[in-house]
């Protein structure tokens, strides 16, 4: 890991002083994938580090967006669960009513009304070793309790993408009709252990957020779009999740 320190230290330093840099991507994963192009890597969507044993995450030093740790789908004993998430609790776009979407943030303190029809929490269940979607209607009535992510397969997430973690800022521009960052800090942060992770589930400040919706054109009009369901937490927080290791 002091080898990948070492060596990230040196590629941010070099990116660093090249200034300000046009974005290569459009919208708000601009940033990250810029970054990444720079250190001449690819983009990374495998349950992998970035680079050698450190995850990157790169934010615009303004922004208050969470930190987005990692995306799980449950994997209790429900088959398809995000087709059914969708299928049962979508509401129609305010974009475009034609079709249905479920966008939301849940957390295990206080339940979350997500669409008109429905309120959304999560439950740690350390007897069955699962964090539990817990659904009620308007009128506390129990609709669903057995959508679930197991601490196995958690577990597994944390340790093999997120034990060591790098965390750069940088700052945004626009001009000449074009977006521009200049990345100014990093820091690096080592996680304490899955145990603190699922007690930040239960204190609120880990939270799920859901971005599914529905494919309006194409071979698979109709049928579900899974833009992730990401476990995060606010940079505010991070300490209570990681160690901040002293370079």
């Amino acid at each position: 890991m002091e080898h990948d320190m070492e060596a990230l230290i040196k590629d941010f330093t070099r990116i660093k002083k090249m200034g300000w840099v046009e974005s290569m991507r459009k919208g708000s994963t601009g940033i990250g994938y810029t970054f990444e192009n720079l250190l001449n890597k690819e983009e990374n969507s495998l349950e992998i580090p970035d680079y050698g044993s450190i995850e990157i995450k790169t934010k615009n030093k303004l922004s208050k967006m969470p930190v987005r740790l990692f995306c799980a789908t449950p994997d209790g004993d429900k088959l398809f669960p995000t087709k059914i998430i969708r299928e049962k609790f979508s509401y129609p776009s305010k974009k475009d009513k034609d079709i249905v979407v479920f966008n939301g943030i849940i957390n295990a303190k206080s339940f979350t009304k997500i669409g008109n029809r429905y309120l959304f929490k999560l439950k740690v269940d350390r007897i069955s070793k699962t964090i539990r979607l817990i659904v009620i209607d308007i009128n506390c009535k129990l609709i669903c309790d057995d959508i679930s992510w197991s601490f196995d397969m958690l577990r597994d997430k944390l340790s093999r993408k997120l034990t060591y973690l790098a965390i750069i800022n940088a700052e945004r521009k626009f001009e000449h009709n074009a977006v521009f960052f200049h990345y100014q800090s990093i820091n690096f942060y080592q996680l304490k252990d899955f145990d603190t992770f699922v007690s930040l589930i239960e204190d609120g400040i880990v939270k799920i957020c859901f971005a599914i919706g529905t494919y309006k054109n194409g071979p698979n009009i109709g049928k579900t779009h899974d833009h992730g369901i990401m476990f995060e937490i606010n940079e505010n927080d991070i300490l209570k999740l990681y160690d901040e290791i002293r370079i």
